[in-house]
Formats: C-alpha cells, sequence, structure tokens
C-alpha cells in the first residue's frame, strides 16, 4: 500500500478518541448518578488504568508490527485457536457496543424528537438508517472513514469541553465531595463496568497497522494522546455535572449535558447539546464499523477466519463490514424496546465482558513479550515495563471479577458457538488423518 494512502497520527488519534468518547461520555454521568463522588475517584483510577492498557498495546504495536491488534498480540504468544477467539470476541465486542450507540442515539434523538419512543416505525427506521449511513461511509475506503472521524471528533470534543470549563466557574465543592456510604467494594461493581465501557477503544489504531503511516511512531502517539483527550473530556465533565445538577435531579436525568446546557446557557445551549450527543453517540459508529471489518479480514488474512471475510472492493474497503452491520441490524431489530436505557446497559454490559478476555490475554502477552525481548533491554526500561504490566493486570482482573456471572456465561456460550466457525476457517491447513 502506498504511503499517500495510509494515515497519520491526526487521523489515527482521532479514531482513539472517535472510538471512546461517545456514549459513555453522554450517558454515563446518569448511570452513575448513584455513586456520588466515588464517580470522581472512579475516572481517575480508570484513566490510570487505561493509560496502563494503552501503554501495553502501544509497546505490542512496536513489537508485533501487523494489522489486527489485539487479536494478533494473543495469536503471536497463544497459537492460532486463542487468536481466534479473542478475534471473535472483540469483533462482537465492537457489534453490540455499536449497538448500544444506536440506542444511545435515539435516546438523546428523543429529547428533540419526542415522537422516536412513541413511534416504533420512526425509530428502528432512524436507527436502521443510522448504522448504514456509516457502513456506507466504511465502504469508500479507509481515508474517507479517517477523515470523517477526525470532523465529528471536532464537532463533538469542542463542545463537550465548552460546557466542562464553562461548569468550573459553578463548582460546589460540598457536592463533589459527597460519598455515599458503601458496604463493600462490591457494591461498586455497576460503576466499574460504566466506566470501563467509557474507555473501549483505546486500542483502536492497532487494528488497522497496514493502513498508518509509520506504525512504530504513530500508533503509540495516537493511542497516548487519545486516552489522555478522552480522560481530559471525562473528568472534567464528572467534575461539572456533578457540581451544576442537583444530586436527585441527576439522578432522574437522562441526557445530564443536555440539562447542564440548559443551566449554563439557556434554550440554545439545550439546543447545542442535544445536537452534539446526536452528533458524538452516532458518529462513534464511524470509527467502530471501521473496526468490525478490519478486525475479521486481518483474521482471515491468517487464516483463522472463513475466506470471505478476506475480499475487499475497489476503495480496499472489507466486505465484512456489510456482514458485520447486517449483525448489527438484526440484533437491533429483535431487541428492539421501548425501554433505551434499560437496553443500553445490557449492550454496555456484553461489549465489556467480551472485550476484557482480549484484554487480559493481551497483557499476559505483553509479559511474554518482556521476558523474551529482556536481553535487549536495558535495567531501567524492563522496571517500567514490568511496573506497566502490573497496572494493566490489577485493572484488568478487578475489571473481570467486577462482571457479573450471568454476562460472563453468555461471553462462554459465545466462544464456544465460534469453535465450530474456528474449524470450518482451518479445514484446508489440517492434514487428514
Amino acid at each position: 500500500m502506498h504511503n499517500s494512502e495510509k494515515i497519520g497520527v491526526v487521523k489515527a488519534t482521532s479514531l482513539v478518541a472517535g472510538n471512546m468518547i461517545g456514549s459513555g461520555a453522554l450517558l454515563a454521568p446518569a448511570l452513575l448518578a448513584p455513586f456520588g463522588s466515588w464517580t470522581l475517584v472512579g475516572w481517575i483510577l480508570t484513566t490510570i488504568g487505561a493509560l496502563g492498557l494503552a501503554l501495553v498495546f502501544s509497546r505490542l504495536s512496536s513489537w508485533l508490527t501487523k494489522s489486527g491488534g489485539p487479536f494478533t498480540f494473543v495469536q503471536h504468544v497463544f497459537g492460532d485457536f486463542a487468536g481466534f477467539h479473542m478475534a471473535w470476541s472483540y469483533w462482537f465486542s465492537a457489534i453490540f457496543g455499536s449497538i448500544s450507540l444506536v440506542i444511545g442515539t435515539l435516546q438523546y434523538t428523543s429529547i428533540f424528537l419526542p415522537d422516536v419512543m412513541s413511534n416504533p416505525t420512526l425509530s428502528i427506521g432512524l436507527g436502521c438508517g443510522i448504522i448504514w449511513l456509516f457502513t456506507f461511509i466504511n465502504m469508500k475506503g479507509i481515508k474517507t472513514a479517517a477523515t470523517v472521524e477526525v470532523l465529528v471528533l471536532i464537532m463533538k470534543v469542542v463542545p463537550l469541553l465548552v460546557i466542562a470549563f464553562a461548569g468550573l466557574f459553578y463548582i460546589n465543592y460540598s457536592t463533589i465531595t459527597q460519598f455515599p456510604p458503601i458496604d463493600d467494594l462490591t457494591s461498586l461493581k455497576p460503576m466499574v463496568c460504566v466506566l470501563l465501557w467509557s474507555f473501549l477503544g483505546l486500542e483502536s489504531v492497532t487494528v488497522p497497522t497496514q493502513h498508518i503511516k509509520n506504525p512504530k511512531i504513530t500508533i503509540p502517539l495516537a493511542t497516548i494522546a487519545g486516552v489522555l483527550m478522552t480522560a481530559l473530556v471525562y473528568i472534567l465533565g464528572a467534575i461539572t455535572i456533578n457540581s451544576v445538577i442537583p444530586g436527585e435531579s441527576l439522578l432522574s436525568s437522562k441526557a445530564p449535558y443536555v440539562d447542564a446546557g440548559m443551566m449554563l446557557f439557556g434554550e440554545y445551549g439545550k439546543l447545542g447539546m442535544i445536537i452534539t450527543g446526536i452528533i458524538a453517540i452516532a458518529g462513534s459508529l464511524n470509527g467502530w464499523i471501521l473496526i468490525q471489518g478490519q478486525v475479521p479480514l486481518s483474521a482471515a488474512q491468517e487464516g483463522i477466519f472463513p475466506a470471505f471475510f478476506a475480499k475487499t472492493n475497489r476503495q480496499g474497503a472489507p466486505i465484512g463490514v456489510i456482514c458485520s452491520s447486517l449483525i448489527m441490524t438484526f440484533v437491533f431489530l429483535s431487541t428492539y424496546q421501548e425501554s433505551l436505557l434499560k437496553h443500553v446497559e445490557l449492550m454496555i454490559d456484553v461489549a465489556v465482558v467480551a472485550t476484557l478476555l482480549p484484554y487480559f490475554y493481551c497483557v499476559i502477552a505483553f509479559g511474554y513479550m518482556i521476558v523474551t525481548k529482556r536481553s535487549s533491554m536495558s535495567r531501567k526500561e524492563s522496571y517500567w515495563l514490568w511496573m506497566i504490566l502490573f497496572v494493566a493486570l490489577v485493572y484488568t482482573l478487578f475489571a473481570i471479577c467486577s462482571t457479573s456471572t450471568t454476562v460472563i456465561a453468555a461471553e462462554l456460550i459465545l466462544l464456544l458457538i465460534g469453535a465450530p466457525v474456528f474449524c470450518y476457517s482451518k479445514r484446508g491447513s489440517v492434514s487428514k488423518i
């Protein structure tokens, strides 16, 4: 691939930050309202853990410069079967996460157009339209999708930062230091899942490595910059929302940023944040649909996914994008009900667990690579890499332990369903007995 057809630091960073700043930024304040100021502590600790994971993926991508991201790293260390399961799990995580974005977009749109909630035909048509709009954009090629990602990121980050910085003048320290009593750490489990969901996508730029200019430099820069940008939006936003909106009102708020915009700037602020919310959540679909095509494409090129997924169109867009969007549409249609927030939480849980397994395996693969490459490292470098491993491992294990057994069981079923697909994909390479 010619270098002019690849994407640079700005577009790569936009892919990382754009995939993270979506429904997590706009819906999390409402989902986390019962936890009061524990939320702010959670954001800070999650940022530290996310940075640990970001550094893990950055270093793995410099050691293994192949497309595919998480599954490629796992495949290199654990072999094809583990690599397949990571690709399979990560692919479905992207699909279920994208469905939550569609539902979140409808929720924000219903503030502006109340008929969206009461008219199933309108809501289903709008949801399907959003899916296929960004599918069409992605089928134009990765450069087109990356350009759209930059524009969408600017359109959503600027208003969110305006609200965040404006709200700093209204900080009520008595409000942001209210910590609801907790019996034990297990009562914070629902908060952990939402916080982790908000940072899913930090590894995005490691997936289309073959489309990245100078990946050994661009991928680490884009990953770290994307996580820091996202953390800035989340932490400042959390402080502002908890200061501007009274606790009881926040508990019942369906769109905290819209309410904050109304309180700070009146009707214009409300309208601006409704539009920002729609753009932010729907726009995140663009990057996630890109991932949905690139993961099965890379896996098929490695021979661990059906060969169909290795096909591309004239613009180099993987045909797998169409397959993923068809699955998204089917699941969206089959699960759609009026209770949008309930389905957002369900899709978040499924997406988080389906991502945690690849994260965990990548952290272990990172440890393996440290050991095998220790002869080429200085003692100082080795020390810092072990520290990064520790932070990422603790963060990932805590997140896994915070997940409900029901959702973990669903992930196990998903992995079992994938086993026959792996056998089908590898059928030509298995020697006859």
